[in-house]
C-alpha cells in the first residue's frame, strides 16, 4: 500500500488533472453532471488508497478508474445527454476568419452526432485516444488488453464513426475523419 497523500497533494491532482478527466468521463457517460460525480469518486478513491508508484502511476490510475466509473454509471443510467464539452468554440482554439469558425463548428456539431450514434465501448476507445492523445501501448495497458486488440478496436471505432457520418450525410461521399486533435484540451 502506498503512502498517504495529503489534502495539498490531493488538490494539486485535482487541478492538474481534474478537467481532462471531466472530458473524458463526459465523452464517455455524456452527462457533465454525472461527469463531475465519477471524477470527484475517482480521486477520493486515490486519497483513501493510491496506487503504488509516481506520477506517470497516478495520471493512469486515475485514468483508468474515470474510464471504469464513467462506462459504469453509463450503464446504469442508459439516457442519452450531451457529448463532451472538451473545446467546443473553434474561435477559442485558434484564430480563424469567422467563415472558418462557422465551418469547424458545423463540423464539430456532425462529430457528436455521429459519436452519439455509434456503442459505449467504441465511443470510450476514440476518446481514449482522440481526445486524451493516449498512444496505443498506453491504451493497452488502460484496458489491459494486447496492442494488436487495441489497434482492431480503434479500427472499428474509426469505421462506425465514420457510417455514423456518412449516415448523417445522407449516404453522401465518405467523409474524412474530423480532426480531434484540433480541439483537443492542453
Amino acid at each position: 500500500m502506498a503512502e498517504a497523500m495529503t489534502e495539498a497533494t490531493l488538490a494539486e491532482w485535482m487541478q492538474k488533472l481534474g478537467p481532462r478527466l471531466i472530458a473524458l468521463s463526459t465523452g464517455i457517460c455524456r452527462d457533465r453532471h454525472r461527469a463531475e460525480e465519477v471524477v470527484q469518486e475517482a480521486f477520493v478513491k486515490l486519497w483513501r488508497s493510491p496506487p503504488d508508484a509516481g506520477e506517470v502511476a497516478y495520471t493512469s490510475w486515475l485514468r483508468r478508474v474515470v474510464t471504469n466509473l464513467s462506462i459504469n454509471a453509463l450503464q446504469r443510467t442508459r439516457r442519452p445527454g450531451a457529448l463532451p464539452e472538451f473545446s467546443t468554440d473553434p474561435a477559442m482554439q485558434r484564430d480563424t476568419p469567422p467563415e472558418e469558425s462557422l465551418t469547424a463548428g458545423e463540423d464539430m456539431g456532425r462529430l457528436r452526432a455521429a459519436l452519439e450514434q455509434i456503442d459505449d465501448s467504441k465511443r470510450a476507445i476514440l476518446m481514449l485516444r482522440a481526445c486524451e492523445g493516449l498512444t496505443y501501448e498506453q491504451i493497452a495497458v488502460h484496458l489491459d488488453v494486447p496492442i494488436g486488440t487495441v489497434m482492431s478496436r480503434l479500427n472499428r471505432a474509426r469505421a462506425a464513426l465514420r457510417d455514423a457520418l456518412a449516415e448523417l450525410d445522407q449516404g453522401g461521399a465518405s467523409p474524412t475523419v474530423f480532426p480531434f486533435r484540433a480541439y483537443r484540451q492542453a
